[in-house]
């Protein structure tokens, strides 16, 4: 249970959240929408190079009375069972506040998903459709259709560069190499 409470981690003049709720998956619980941290209790850096001018206990009593209290910060969600479903609530707000592309393919492969997604809700169980969802649904089936040639644009392979050519080498150019040998060789008296 300790690592899934929810409490401020103090050391001196620094206090940061450990937020659990945001990754009870790790921990094998059932992911729910995270809490949001009150804007006094965000993240507190103080830096001061004076020594010995701050009543920590003082400035810091709110947050130590709630890791004192720690024990009655637990995150209780059910075990986690399987994956968890496109519409489950956490999903649906992770899709609305994250950024879930890195690349253009990534995205291409999301909208489609996603695209495809939002016409299978619309068209289940209708019979009949007004002219808007009409409308939506030529506009995401064209976008859809976009998605797809730009993935075949991307996958297109080019022939490999050739390596440049070196430059001609310069013969005249002594190696350093023998300098050095023929310094040491005159110093110790000796032939080159």
């Amino acid at each position: 249970g300790q690592w899934c409470t929810r409490v401020p981690l103090i050391c001196l003049g620094t206090v940061e959240w450990h937020l659990p709720d945001r990754c009870l998956r790790q921990f094998g619980r059932e992911q729910c929408i995270p809490l949001e941290v009150p804007e006094s209790q965000r993240a507190f850096h103080h830096r001061d190079g004076r020594q010995g001018t701050h009543d920590w206990p003082t400035k810091l009593a709110v947050m130590i009375t709630i890791w004192e209290n720690r024990q009655l910060q637990e995150i209780v969600t059910p075990t986690n069972v399987g994956r968890m479903g496109y519409h489950d609530p956490y999903m649906d707000r992770y899709r609305q506040t994250s950024v879930r592309y890195v690349t253009p393919e990534g995205a291409a492969d999301g909208a489609l998903a996603d695209g495809i997604e939002r016409i299978k809700d619309l068209t289940h169980g209708k019979h009949e459709m007004g002219s808007e969802e009409v409308s939506f649904i030529r506009r995401m089936t064209n976008s859809l259709l976009g998605c797809i040639r730009e993935q075949g644009r991307e996958h297109r392979r080019y022939p490999p560069m050739p390596a440049p050519v070196p430059p001609p080498a310069q013969d005249d150019v002594p190696h350093p190499h023998h300098h050095t040998r023929e310094r040491k060789a005159r110093r110790f008296g000796k032939d080159p």
